[in-house]
């Protein structure tokens, strides 16, 4: 993935090169095709030529922002959907999170099934933090170049469970409280 990722840079940089190449010959050659033209001209006018001058200037500061400004907007958008699937991957396990917190309220015998989907590969971890004495979910995102933690308290502190989703899977995930027993079960 990685791989195929950098192959894409290189290409894409490439041929930003040869087209920037192209476009400066042919810069080139207009400018030597003015010179010739001048050279000729009856009338010594060099507004025309002042004009190209500018325009041609003007075009290639402007390929020089536009190649400035690509990379900084390609960095931009990872990172906005970076923040977009830490805010998703949060909502579902606050989703499992509020159906334990439902299942502890309502007792034994109680039970809860949810649909799931992470946008990214997620590790959750759900067991009772001795000092809040309260329930924590930990879930931790992982990607290729970095992994994120999530962490969430909820009332219930009787659950203890792993679980590991798969990018982009619809889980289903049942959440019970088994008569007699006094711990909540999470099954996936």
């Amino acid at each position: 993935m990685i791989i195929k990722r950098i192959k894409f840079l290189i290409k894409e940089k490439y041929i930003n090169l040869l087209i920037f190449l192209i476009l400066f010959k042919h810069i080139i050659s207009m400018k030597n095709i003015l010179k010739i033209y001048n050279k000729f001209s009856f009338n010594k006018n060099n507004k025309g030529q002042l004009s190209i001058e500018f325009l041609l200037i003007s075009f290639i500061f402007i390929l020089m922002l536009v190649s400035i400004s690509l990379p900084l907007t390609e960095i931009a958008i990872d990172s906005s959907i970076s923040s977009v699937n830490l805010i998703e991957t949060k909502s579902e396990i606050l989703k499992i999170v509020n159906s334990i917190d439902d299942v502890y309220s309502d007792g034994v015998g109680s039970k809860r099934t949810l649909f799931v989907e992470m946008p990214r590969e997620t590790n959750l971890k759900i067991s009772k933090n001795q000092i809040l004495n309260k329930g924590i979910a930990i879930g931790t995102l992982s990607s290729l170049n970095d992994s994120k933690t999530i962490n969430i308290t909820f009332d219930a502190i009787n659950v203890d469970s792993i679980m590991n989703f798969k990018k982009s899977t619809n889980y289903k995930i049942i959440i019970e409280w088994p008569l007699n027993n006094e711990n909540i079960i999470v099954k996936m």
